[in-house]
């Protein structure tokens, strides 16, 4: 008796595939770009009003309170200014030269970020070396100093770092290639389209626009629940009239999470941006090759519009855990708590301190997809995630030599800074005349905090493009190979050299 095709489909259906007894995970799709819609549209929602209350909390109590600090002080500041008639013009004549060295040091900083770019791509494998070197270097330092100073529970340890240090160099010695072709492929990817260094450097300082808003926004609600509700209960305790109040934490709390979100979304949104043109340029090479390509302009509508509530969610739950962390250190620093409470408060701040680490870790390879495909962000996180899976590539994600040598490139740029400053307190010693003797220190460490902020932001894209790289290598290789053969070429013969099985070329 013979069975039709529909009961032979639904036989064989069950039947287990003997192949698949081998790979028991089953083959990765290859992503797709999305519809253009908003996706986790309610982070978005929930993060403009946080912006909302804080430019409301701002106006109504930050500004006011601002207003009561300046009238209160006023008088004095016309006794001072009474008393030294030149003063005022020496106090001018300060500021004005501070600015000046502000615009050289932000210049400064700018070009030495810029020939960084060349010399990384003219050598990444000495350089990522380098960066090994240093931190070995650094690590038997800092245990000579304690030994010297006879700090030997710091040395002990600080032989234990320097010994931890040299295994995991001689571990990832032999990666350096990998991390080399991959950080030439990412920083020919920026340079092609480097109007996404504009972009960053934009966004940076909104992101100090809101910094100055929300500290308004802090001194209102500090008076007003604060410092003020203390005073006030003080006196009214003080005169019999009632209780000392305790000044209430949870709007600070509040205004903390809302400072910790705002930051990681900017961060965040320039890593999404970040990934859009780089994969733009890896798949479509011909919308991103300028300084003002269309893949800039694209990415950063997706990023501000489509998928900016995925930025947001991720986002979120980083800035949770930061203002736990703030939270529980704030704990810590009570002296009235007895060693049990101290020990359990320190190991709640490690468990959060891991948490955010693995959680920073997901973000940064999820938010690839997001600005790659405009997915959401627990759909980016899964997809990225299975891919390198699929790949075997799980330990090859673990590697950051390429985030070591930007950091050291941090470094280094902001104390050629600093002595930019020096040499131009040098030339023109008029400019910090007022500031008598810490002249030359101020100089260097004001340009040296400017050196080390523009130099970050610029690094952060380099960095954003070579994970974007590595995700899209993985994600289509064949692409790549078209469209950039000699980069291809470089970046096959380094992975086949340090990871001839997880690569299958």
């Amino acid at each position: 008796m013979g069975i039709n095709e529909e009961e032979e489909e639904a036989l064989t259906s069950t039947l287990i595939d003997p192949e698949s007894l081998d790979n028991p995970n089953p083959p990765y799709q290859k992503g797709q770009v999305q519809d253009p819609k908003c996706r986790d549209a309610w982070a978005a929602i929930l993060f403009y009003a946080q912006l909302i209350a804080v430019a409301c909390v701002c106006g109504v109590l930050g500004v006011p309170a601002v207003q009561r600090n300046i009238h209160g002080q006023q008088q004095q500041q016309q006794q001072q200014q009474q008393q030294q008639e030149d003063g005022a013009m020496g106090e001018m004549t300060d500021y004005t030269g501070l600015i000046y060295l502000t615009l050289i040091a932000a210049a400064s900083s700018f070009i030495l970020s810029t020939l960084s770019l060349s010399i990384m791509t003219a050598c990444p494998k000495f350089l990522i070396q380098l960066s090994l070197l240093f931190s070995l270097g650094l690590s038997l330092l800092m245990t000579t100093v304690s030994f010297y100073y006879q700090q030997y529970i710091a040395g002990a340890f600080g032989i234990l770092f320097f010994l931890l240090s040299c295994c995991y160099a001689c571990c990832v010695w032999r990666r350096i290639p990998f991390a080399a072709a991959n950080l030439n492929t990412g920083l020919t990817a920026v340079k092609m389209n480097g109007g996404v260094f504009v972009t960053s450097v934009v966004i940076t300082v909104v992101s100090f626009g809101y910094l100055v808003i929300w500290m308004v926004a802090l001194v209102g609600v500090y008076d007003a629940t604060g410092a003020g509700a203390a005073i006030t209960s003080a006196a009214a305790a003080a005169a019999g009239g009632g209780e000392n109040v305790q000044p209430s934490w949870g709007y600070l709390v509040l205004l903390l999470l809302a400072l910790y979100w705002t930051q990681q979304v900017l961060a965040n949104t320039i890593h999404v941006i970040v990934a859009g043109v780089v994969s733009t340029w890896w798949f479509a090479p011909n919308e991103a090759s300028s300084c003002c390509s269309v893949a800039i302009k694209d990415s950063f509508v997706r990023a501000t519009t489509t998928s900016f509530g995925s930025i947001c969610f991720g986002s979120l739950l980083v800035a949770i855990i930061q203002t736990l962390r703030s939270m529980v250190e704030s704990a810590r620093q009570d002296n009235s708590n007895d060693g049990c409470a101290a020990f359990v408060l320190c190991l709640v701040d490690c468990c959060l301190q891991c948490l955010q680490g693995i959680l920073e870790y997901f973000n940064k390879f999820a938010y690839i997809y997001v600005g790659m495909y405009g997915y959401s962000y627990l759909e980016a996180g899964k997809n990225v995630m299975t891919l390198f899976h699929a790949r075997g590539w799980n330990i090859i994600i673990a590697d950051d030599l390429v985030s070591n040598t930007l950091s050291l490139f941090t470094l280094i740029g902001g104390g050629l800074v600093g002595c930019v400053g020096l040499a131009t307190n040098a030339a023109f010693p008029s400019w910090l005349a007022g500031f008598e003797g810490a002249a030359s220190g101020i100089a260097f460490g004001f340009s040296f905090l400017i050196g080390i902020v523009i130099t970050a932001i610029m690094l952060s894209v380099v960095d954003s493009s070579v994970n974007t790289v590595l995700v899209s290598f993985a994600e289509a290789p064949e692409e790549f190979q078209q469209n950039h053969p000699k980069l291809s070429g470089e970046m096959r013969d380094a992975w086949r050299l340090v990871y001839p099985a997880e690569c299958g070329f």
